[in-house]
């Protein structure tokens, strides 16, 4: 008898979105701490994960357009989750995003966007470019910033309906249920 992995079907993001994942979960907005709250932050972060070489460094200009993308994709994977976008986030990452240029390159059957420069602006652009191709095969839709207001965290949605709220059902899931539950016993009537 074969055994099935019951995970073999979930749907799995790719490096490319895990990447942007992880760079907008640099901001831990319940503890406040931010990876890349610096410019030198941001470099040593780019470093780390060699997308920066040690020669380069980022200013205070380029640091600005980081984070302006970063909370843009948290705005827009909020509104994955039902949640209206905050307009100035959004037109924020539209703003960075026009001084991103970008090479389109097509092979049969393919496309994919790349940066059309390196360094920081160029990490940037990839991430732009993760996200136009993700927002066109339909793994945007699963990439989803937790409904607790004060968490905010991404995470990929590998439900088979797309209806996970929370990015863990332990920690924000149970604190939310538990809230509810405690706000319907308040205002339950008593006999």
């Amino acid at each position: 008898m074969e055994l099935h992995d019951r995970h073999a079907s979930e749907p799995v993001p790719s490096d490319e979105l895990n990447l942007l994942r992880h760079f907008v979960n640099t901001r831990d907005v319940e503890g406040g701490e931010d990876e890349v709250g610096t410019p030198e932050l941001l470099a040593s972060w780019l470093r780390a994960r060699k997308m920066l070489p040690t020669s380069q460094r980022i200013d205070a200009d380029g640091h600005a357009r980081a984070i302006a993308l970063r909370e843009g994709l948290r705005a827009l994977a909020a509104a994955n989750n039902g949640d209206t976008p905050d307009p100035h986030r959004v037109e924020d990452l539209n703003r960075v995003a026009d001084g991103l240029p970008m090479l389109m390159r097509v092979a049969p059957g393919d496309w994919h966007l790349r940066p059309a420069k390196g360094g920081a602006d160029g990490f940037l652009a990839g991430l732009l470019g993760t996200l136009a191709r993700s927002m066109a095969d339909g793994s945007w839709a699963r990439v989803k910033a937790c409904h607790r207001h004060d968490c905010r965290w991404l995470f990929f949605d590998q439900s088979r309906n797309r209806s996970g709220t929370w990015c863990s059902m332990a920690g924000c899931g149970s604190r939310m249920k538990s809230r509810a539950y405690r706000t319907r016993r308040r205002e339950a009537p008593t006999v």
